[in-house]
């Protein structure tokens, strides 16, 4: 802000003068005649100060300008002698036109009286002047000073982070855009990178695209409103959305009730799968492989074994056997008992049978026999032998046979062969269990229907992955994903990320049973066989739930089992918590079996007592079913542990 003069003595008339107009006030000719004031050309502008000093209202003089820089290097006390002595000359000269005015007689008197006065003032004016300006000489020498060190500073603070090429460095080349480059392409290309701000990926597929030899410039489409509607051509699945009920536990009381879920169909991700020629070549449909690196699904025992991914049934000698079937065979010359497990193929395409063996009481280990047995036997029981398998050929089977089985609760007629214990080797030793602690063979929970004509078959191993992924970095908010994979693609291709099917995703602190209740209405109706138009034929097309994949909480929400934490956290397992790093235990009598968990669930839930029915949850380590209990499918053999979140 400049600072603010005013005069102490009153002046009654109003003056209007421009700032600094004056180039020498009070400057006199050498005839004693005041000059007449001479405007400033650099201050010839119409910015004028008015100043009002009225007596009645005792009205001071004022500066109102705040302009500092205006008045160049000019300091305040010679700005304020200079004002006195401009309003000195204006006083007497307003007093001489008073006296020609009013007293024409002295006139000559007072102009002498005016030239005296004058020539004092301008005598003590000069004085002032000089020591005015040794004063601020000294201030501007400090000012220069300071305004040094200030650009000294600056430069130190500037940095330089773009170097200019050298002279020596330029291109040499001609053309309309040289020397800096050679052709209207790469310029071209230049301009539209820095304008827009191109990634370096972006600019790759750019390239690639441009030296793809199928690329024509005259395919160009200039509207890229066409690529909109052009959009509407892809075989875009279409989205369904559904609301789902939030958890107040999991979220603020802000949030609402329930939320839209929004997922696609599986019906039309199997669609869209089976008449893409792209996956369809790579695909395999067909019975299980006995190989002997195991290195895909239908290497596996589940493949081979269950209805709804093998094949479960084959023609010997003009008889229909089914896997599950109990049935007679030669061994070396011996006719013995088994149960076939699977149809297989070898690496060749030949048919090859995977069999449980059954043992009479005198193919039973020393150890195990014993009068009881002995006597049991002679009513037709016999026994399981647990793994390993064995496989013969289909020219080995003589005939089938019927054995029942006790835990699956069956009327058993009197002398009929019958199977109550299984027997087995742990910690190289012989034992016994009861038959009803074993993994029911798929064929006793799963039955399919067969085409309704000779038309193709194609069964979908379906591979149900669900895990929670984050949204944000510092807030807990996640999402649940689930996505589907098939099994009928080869390893090199199932971990493609174009071959993960999204399912949907769950909203934070929604139900995963109530999101999957579409995805289940519709597998129960592939389980059955369902006719589908497959590479422009009618098809008879089977899918069923393989595998459920999870981290560790989560894959025992989904089999029902309470989570790690609990005495009896595992899903696989009843071991309890303190026993679980105890090496030489009997595992197998300890392992969790679907149809005994069903019994669990089942006397739990006729329980009315609240109380009571969490101590048996807590008794057998379990929780609520999950909506996947309604698929056909084993769901602690079909729940495994994911390698990648133990």
């Amino acid at each position: 802000m400049r600072r603010r003069y005013s005069h102490a003595k009153p002046i009654k008339p109003i003056r209007i003068r421009n700032r600094f107009s004056y180039s020498n006030l009070g400057e006199t000719t050498t005839s004693g005649e005041r000059r007449s004031p001479v405007r400033s050309p650099d201050n010839d502008d119409d910015n004028m100060d008015f100043q009002y000093n009225h007596e009645d209202n005792d009205l001071s003089f004022q500066d109102i300008n705040d302009d500092d820089n205006e008045y160049g290097s000019i300091g305040p006390q010679y700005y304020n002698d200079e004002m006195e002595d401009d309003d000195q000359s204006f006083d007497n000269e307003e007093e001489e036109e008073t006296d020609n005015e009013y007293n024409s007689e002295e006139e000559e008197e007072n102009d002498n009286e005016y030239n005296r006065d004058e020539e004092e003032d301008d005598d003590n004016g000069d004085n002032n002047e000089e020591e005015e300006e040794e004063g601020n000489n000294e201030e501007e020498e400090e000012r220069n000073n300071d305004e040094e060190e200030r650009n000294d500073n600056e430069e130190e603070e500037i940095h330089q982070i773009v170097e200019a090429l050298d002279e020596d460095k330029i291109p040499s080349c001609n053309g309309e855009f040289a020397p800096y480059f050679d052709n209207y392409t790469t310029t071209a290309l230049f301009c539209w990178l820095q304008k827009h701000n191109v990634s370096t990926k972006a600019y790759e597929d750019l390239v690639d695209i441009i030296h793809n030899p199928q690329f024509e410039p005259t395919h160009v489409v200039k509207n890229i409103r066409r690529f909109q509607s052009w959009r509407k051509r892809l075989p875009l699945l279409p989205i369904i959305t559904k609301p789902i009920q939030i958890l107040p536990k999991k979220t603020p009381s802000t949030s609402r009730d329930s939320k839209l879920s929004y997922q696609l169909s599986i019906s039309d991700i199997i669609w869209r799968v089976l008449n893409n020629p792209m996956l369809m070549k790579h695909m395999y449909f067909g019975p299980g492989v006995n190989s002997e690196t195991k290195s895909e699904y239908w290497h596996g025992t589940l493949w081979g074994e269950s209805p709804l991914f093998g094949q479960h049934e084959i023609i010997i000698s003009e008889v229909i056997y089914q896997s599950g079937d109990f049935v007679y065979y030669h061994d070396n010359g011996l006719k013995k008992l088994g149960r076939l497990r699977a149809i297989l193929k070898d690496e060749n395409g030949n048919y090859e049978l995977r069999v449980q063996l059954i043992l009479n009481y005198d193919d039973l280990p020393g150890n195990i026999k014993g009068l009881s047995r002995r006597r049991r036997s002679l009513t037709g029981e016999v026994w399981f032998q647990d793994e390993p398998f064995i496989t013969i050929i289909t020219s080995q089977i003589l005939e089938k046979v019927t054995i029942m089985m006790t835990y699956k609760h069956q009327i058993i007629p009197e002398g009929s062969l019958r199977i109550t214990e299984i027997i087995y080797k742990c910690n190289d030793r012989w034992h016994v269990r009861d038959a009803k602690l074993s993994y029911q063979h798929p064929s006793d929970y799963i039955s399919v229907r067969n085409p309704p004509s000779s038309m193709p078959v194609y069964k979908l191993f379906l591979d149900l992955y669900y895990d929670d992924f984050g949204t944000f970095r510092n807030v807990y908010h996640s999402l649940g994903g689930v996505y589907i994979q098939f099994g009928n693609m080869p390893t090199h291709q199932r971990k493609l990320i174009k071959n993960h099917f999204v399912l949907g995703f769950i909203p934070f602190g929604g139900n995963f049973n109530e999101f999957m209740v579409p995805f289940v209405s519709e597998i129960k109706k592939f389980e059955k066989g369902k006719i589908m138009t497959v590479q422009g034929q009618d098809a008879w097309v089977i899918a069923g739930l393989g595998l459920v994949t999870a981290d560790l909480p989560q894959g025992n929400d989904m089999a029902g089992v309470l989570r790690h934490n609990a005495n009896k956290g595992c899903r696989t397992c009843t071991t309890k918590k303190e026993s679980l790093s105890t090496y030489n235990q009997d595992s197998v009598t300890t392992l969790r079996y679907h149809h005994i968990t069903d019994e669990e669930i089942s006397k739990i839930s006729q329980e009315s007592v609240i109380s009571k029915r969490g101590q048996l949850y807590t008794e057998y380590g379990l929780r609520s079913p999950s909506i996947l209990d309604k698929l056909k499918c084993e769901r602690h053999l079909q729940t495994p542990q994911d390698i990648y979140h133990v």
